[in-house]
């Protein structure tokens, strides 16, 4: 084909011209969204926006320092905001929680998982919530930390036996095999001896669940940048959790389930298990759907309200449990174990501490309320290293806040883990300091659990299982930087 008379250009080469445009004008078409506003912020990719990569949250902080504490980000080609500032975090959080009620919508989550607490919106996230929250009531922690006891002294042991052998360790290997115990016993009332048995089914698939292949990496960025592929790929079963994994589980538990419902009324009065819990709190399916009806994939109309959770349900609640709990609660303990190792004075302080508290007597719901000190110890590994390098919220309505225009089906981040280092809030913000947290401070400026009432629901089980542990393993053995330990 001629251009111009002057050159003959093949039409396939103009077809492929024309879709690039055509993408790239579609791709970047409301980029001054934010110009218009006078919001500052990086720059976006054509399709990507600003979500080039999976691990793009790690940018906050940076983006933080330079465009400060409200910015514009592009998710693929949806504007969204990331804020820290506290007023408007407050704001988001609870005045206008109903505005901000539920979280950013996630492509790629497998049934029935999808039917989590974390993932659910509106009257069903509120139903389901309700329902839950007494399995971690005070009552419930305290007959739970004798398991929790029983797992923290194969703990020490194993750290013990590393003694002997004068050879470096890697404390993930041993925290998270002892938060693979406790959830299995406090989940489930399963004992799960993954401190010893490493080749245990359940400890190998709750491992597949943090072990992405590179193509599962890629799966939220092609929601973020095309939604109907996304939708497209999603059909095919495809989702961020091997097949494999999510089958395991939901055959495990179904199982554990039915025990349960043949179990005598004395068998499962004794049992205080978060499952048990929420078997008794079960319905069954056929008449859920008579009273509250049904839509693919076990979600709600939530037309009329039940208070009971439907199998799928049930199922959803253990996989999630055992997934938040054992990567989030082993990681704590390892960060906590690497401040005490390269800060000795506050080791030694922390042991005199629980000496000087608790004597020999065993830990427990209770008196682990003494240990001020631990508490700090913890919180500032939690400042230093939040689980969740940001929190999310969507708006379900249109709302003004200090002026800022929120629009309906809008996302706002909030950057935990930057928020948590800002010198602004936190003087000498990188360094590892327990005793920060004696003095008050605004309790927005520390995120590691969320805030509100979407706050993360097992925060009490987490603390006690990482104060239990610290005691005892404190008593035993004490953290020391090897000559490879990085800073």
């Amino acid at each position: 084909m001629e251009i111009l008379g002057f050159v003959d250009v093949p039409l396939h080469v103009l077809l492929t011209l024309a879709a690039a445009v055509l993408i790239y004008i579609h791709g970047t078409w409301n980029f001054k969204y934010f110009k218009k506003q006078g919001i500052p912020g990086p720059t976006p990719y054509p399709v990507l926006g600003c979500a080039f990569s999976p691990f793009f949250f790690h940018k906050f902080k940076e983006w933080n320092r330079k465009y400060g504490n409200v910015y514009g980000i592009f998710m693929g080609r949806k504007p969204a905001y990331v804020i820290s500032d506290l007023d408007i975090l407050k704001e988001v959080f609870v005045k206008s929680f109903n505005t901000f009620r539920n979280r950013m919508k996630l492509s790629f989550v497998p049934f029935p998982l999808n039917l989590g607490v974390f993932f659910l919106d509106d009257e069903h996230w509120r139903r389901v919530r309700s329902i839950i929250t007494p399995s971690f009531s005070s009552g419930k922690l305290r007959k739970m930390c004798a398991a929790i006891n029983d797992c923290s002294r194969t703990l020490t042991t194993n750290f013990s036996k590393a003694i002997g052998k004068k050879e470096g360790v890697f404390p993930k290997e041993y925290f998270g095999a002892y938060t693979m115990d406790v959830i299995s016993r406090t989940a489930f009332g399963i004992k799960v001896d993954s401190q010893n048995d490493f080749s245990n089914a359940f400890v190998s698939n709750a491992k597949e669940f943090f072990r992405q292949s590179k193509p599962r990496r890629l799966l939220p960025m092609i929601a973020r940048s095309c939604p109907p592929l996304a939708k497209v790929i999603e059909k095919f079963g495809v989702g961020i959790l091997p097949d494999r994994t999510t089958r395991f589980f939901q055959a495990n538990i179904l199982e554990m389930i039915k025990q349960r419902q043949n179990d005598s009324k004395e068998n499962r009065e004794q049992r205080i298990d978060f499952l048990q819990l929420l078997v008794d709190a079960e319905i069954t399916d056929d008449s859920f759907k008579q009273e509250n009806g049904h839509t693919t994939n076990g979600q709600t109309s939530g037309k009329h309200t039940v208070r009971r959770l439907t199998t799928d349900e049930i199922v959803a609640q253990g996989i999630l449990f055992f997934a938040a709990g054992y990567e989030t609660t082993a990681s704590t303990l390892t960060f906590a174990s690497h401040g005490l190792a390269m800060n000795p004075d506050t080791q030694e302080k922390t042991y005199n501490e629980i000496k000087e508290m608790l004597g020999n007597e065993e830990p427990n719901y209770d008196n682990i309320g003494k240990l001020k000190y631990l508490d700090n110890v913890i919180t500032e590994t939690l400042r230093l290293y939040p689980p969740v390098v940001a929190l999310s919220r969507r708006a379900s309505e249109n709302i003004q806040i200090k002026g800022l225009t929120i629009y309906e089906g809008q996302t706002v981040f909030m950057p935990t883990f930057a928020l948590q280092r800002d010198p602004k809030l936190f003087k000498d913000p990188d360094s590892f300091k327990p005793e920060r947290h004696e003095e008050k401070s605004n309790p927005l400026s520390f995120l590691a659990f969320g805030y509100g009432p979407r706050i993360c629901i097992g925060m009490r089980l987490a603390l006690v299982e990482a104060k239990i542990a610290l005691v005892h393993v404190l008593r035993a053995v004490k953290f020391e930087r090897a000559p490879d330990t990085q800073v």
